[in-house]
């Protein structure tokens, strides 16, 4: 008796999984088709869409690029991660394009689009290396419905696929997909953001031209960009979108001409190069505004990525909101990346921060991480309140561009929307995030020089009418005006926020009034009066929110200044550390010398108190410099997860000695976090751990675990011993001021109940979470923290 043969089989579900799951969003599946068509040099690409509102339609993708004969269809395109474009140096034949697509499955990315797919296409020629008798056509049809309810494998696809070889000796060479049976049913806003996204697949020509306003040759400009692997007869690629798809005419140049700066990096392994430009309304605005030419050293020079980038910014308001150009700039604002030509998503849309740009301007800070060389650093100095010119995503628009061999560390993510956020998309992010640092710089350098240059005009201005120039009481150190005028921006700002609160005040004021008129006026009438006392609800919520937004604002200019003392308190720390490291050195001189009747027992206590202060010192002086350190928010990294809590250890390590408390760590050594700033873990894990010491009283148990969540996240929990908490009561305990503690203690603290809204806020930042769990068997209370992979973050 033969044995039984077994074999591996595939489900037709597998086309689902690969089609429709693998691609985010119908916008990416229709571009993965047009990459294909950019992979068979074609030149030119119609997109055309027919009747696609409410359901139903047909999309049709016409390339003349060189088309498939039979076999090449058998191969590549009915061969799931097929090995095609693998083949030689992964350049197409004609043009030698670094192709865009590498594994095999971007062209069932029809599935999800649509449950039928028909295909027409005739070979060229001269560019398959066929014989004359195989040189013919394809006619194919692929119905994804009918293979995945009639049929359980891929290997019996039955009625699901019909192929026909046919002749086209008389037809252009290129390939015709139609998809019809439309899966998406779109209205009139989700086709149009579908069109603006399938359109931005390519970088607009005038973004790769030079730019529209002359720049100091002398400051090595980028020029005509060209941002992909291409040989030098390639005449370019076109797409041309037709009927439903109608893009109309784009705005591009209007929309860089009125850009009031403009930046250009140039990323290679020998230094990274920031070209700083103003544009000339820039000039007539701040005569004072100039060109910058800066340089540092690549982070990782042997590695990459590398890339070149371009990026205007504009300032203030392009003018009538509802104008066509403002309704363009809204749609295409933000900063792009590009790889070989094509769009990465999501990185530039709206609500997308990849370089946490949003998040600055919300939050003003007031020092920008830059780094460059001893040369550079004194070409732009730092300017005095520079954080208020920090802009949000929308007043940048640009790109950043790399071909296949330059993105070669980063790593593409399943679905096609972005990449991995390793250490190598953490240096592209960071390197793009210091060129518009130093691009703010640069735009509050002119800022100031323009105050300079206004305020001495109108000090002419009233020399020569005879009147006199406003002056200063007399001081030992008088200001200059530039610091004048900051000091008077920064008073319109808080006139700015008081007059924006009284008129939130008069409003809700005045909306109460209408509400209690209306009220008298509904009668019986139920759907009235209930929806009268659900309006009245939302105004006492309203109220309610700015009372407490005002009250956290107050709170936080507090904590801001407790900040800055203790960020400076580092410096005393150190002293008094240096301090009594030389005295317990004076005392070990003492040693092996006679001493009278008990000066010796004196000496060992004093000697045992030095010993003990230094340290507590080191301790504190460890922490101090991992959370307001140089270094303490300089830039993202991944951490290894067991060594998150080393440092808050290491501060408590004296108060957890002392009530002989045992702590347990079960951390994946394996496992690192998602990009963060290692003082924010500091303080996430201090204060969780304040917590878990003061709670778990003496000889009790700590346990810190911690492992990988999915898509790249971690979860980090700390359980104690000693008092539970109700779990139903325990969101209390993450507002301000809500605590337990009584006591006071050098290290510990008294507790302000504010350990853990930082803890949250901080955590938030990641878009992560921070709350009370279920403990395990014999501990009494959990707290578990959970920080999503980047993936999760968007």
């Amino acid at each position: 008796m033969e044995p039984e043969k077994f074999e591996f089989t595939v489900d037709t579900h597998l086309f689902r999984e690969l089609g429709e799951l693998l691609v985010g969003r119908d916008s990416t599946a229709l571009v993965e088709l047009i990459k294909n068509a950019y992979d068979a040099d074609a030149t030119t690409v119609k997109v055309r869409g027919e009747n696609l509102l409410g359901g139903g339609g047909t999309l049709t993708v016409t390339d003349n690029g060189i088309g498939m004969t039979p076999s090449i269809f058998r191969t590549a395109f009915l061969r799931v991660a097929s090995r095609y474009k693998e083949q030689g140096k992964r350049t197409s034949p004609l043009y030698k394009r670094r192709y865009t697509g590498a594994k095999g499955v971007g062209r069932l990315s029809a599935h999800k689009l649509a449950e039928r797919l028909y295909i027409e296409s005739a070979p060229n020629e001269s560019a398959i290396a066929e014989s004359q008798a195989e040189l013919q056509g394809v006619e194919a049809v692929i119905d994804w419905r009918a293979l995945e309810d009639e049929h359980s494998t891929i290997d019996d696809v039955g009625d699901g696929l019909k192929v026909a070889a046919v002749d086209t000796s008389d037809q252009q060479p290129g390939t015709e997909l139609r998809l019809e049976g439309m899966r998406a049913r779109w209205t009139k806003r989700t086709l149009s953001r579908f069109v603006r996204e399938i359109s931005g697949c390519l970088p607009p020509d005038q973004l790769l031209a030079p730019p529209p306003f002359p720049v100091p040759e002398d400051h090595n400009p980028l020029g005509q960009l060209n941002p992909w692997t291409r040989g030098d007869k390639d005449p370019g690629f076109e797409i041309i979108f037709e009927e439903d798809l109608d893009i109309g005419e784009d705005l591009w140049l209007q929309l860089f001409e009125r850009s009031n700066w403009l930046l250009e990096i140039k990323a290679t392994s020998d230094r990274v190069t920031f070209g700083i430009h103003p544009a000339p309304s820039t000039r007539r605005t701040s005569p004072g505004a100039q060109s910058y030419l800066l340089h540092r050293e690549h982070p990782s020079p042997d590695r990459g990525p590398f890339f070149t980038a371009r990026i205007y910014v504009r300032e203030g308001q392009l003018g009538d909101r509802a104008g066509d150009l403002a309704r363009f700039a809204e749609d295409h604002s933000g900063i792009r990346v590009y790889l070989e030509g094509f769009r990465v998503v999501p990185y530039g849309e709206r609500h997308d921060d990849w370089l946490g740009l949003n998040q600055d301007y919300a939050r003003r800070v007031r020092e920008l991480d830059i780094i460059l060389d001893d040369v550079s650093s004194a070409a732009l100095p730092q300017q005095d309140k520079e954080s208020f010119k920090i802009s949000g995503n929308f007043q940048y628009v640009g790109g950043v561009f790399m071909t296949a061999e330059e993105a070669e560390p980063l790593r593409p993510v399943v679905n096609r929307e972005g990449f991995l956020q390793d250490d190598a998309f953490g240096d592209l992010r960071d390197l793009v995030r210091n060129g518009v640092d130093l691009l703010t710089r640069a735009r509050a350098a002119a800022r100031m020089s323009g105050r300079s240059s206004k305020a001495g005009q109108l000090h002419d201005r009233l020399a020569t009418t005879g009147a006199e120039a406003p002056t200063e009481p007399q001081k030992q150190s008088p200001a200059p005006p530039v610091e004048a005028a900051d000091a008077f921006h920064e008073r319109d700002i808080e006139d700015h926020e008081k007059n924006a609160r009284e008129n939130l005040s008069f409003s809700l004021t005045r909306v109460r009034q209408e509400l209690t008129t209306l009220r008298a006026s509904v009668g019986s009438d139920p759907t009235l009066a209930e929806r009268v006392e659900i309006a009245t609800a939302a105004v006492d919520l309203a109220e309610h929110s700015a009372d407490q937004e005002h009250a956290d604002q107050a709170m936080l200019e507090v904590l801001a200044s407790v900040g800055l003392q203790f960020a400076a308190f580092i410096h005393e720390v150190n002293g008094l550390l240096s301090e009594a490291q030389a005295v317990r050195t004076l005392a070990g001189a003492l040693d092996g010398r006679s001493l009278a009747s008990g000066q010796g027992q004196i000496l060992q206590d004093l000697r045992a108190g030095i010993d003990s202060l230094c340290q507590a010192l080191t301790r504190q002086a460890s922490y101090l410099t991992e959370v307001v350190g140089p270094d303490a928010r300089r830039r993202r990294r991944r951490i290894p997860l067991n060594e998150a809590p080393s440092t808050s250890l290491l501060l408590l390590d004296g108060s957890i000695n002392e009530r002989g408390i045992q702590v347990t760590q079960l951390l994946d050594s394996s496992v690192k976090t998602p990009p963060m700033f290692p003082a924010e873990l500091t303080i996430i894990c201090t204060n969780l751990l304040t917590n878990a010491v003061k709670a778990a009283g003496r000889n009790g148990r700590i346990m810190i675990a911690g492992g990988a969540a999915a898509n790249g996240g971690i979860k980090l929990r700390v359980e104690n011993t000693g008092v539970g908490v109700a779990l139903d009561e325990a969101e209390r305990w993450f507002r301000p001021f809500e605590t337990t503690t009584t006591e006071i203690d050098v290290v510990l603290g008294q507790g302000m109940g504010l350990g853990l809204p930082i803890t949250r806020r901080m955590v938030s930042e990641y878009a992560g979470t921070v709350r009370f769990v279920e403990p395990s068997p014999s501990f009494a209370t959990a707290v578990e923290v959970f920080v999503p992979g980047r993936e999760g973050q968007r």
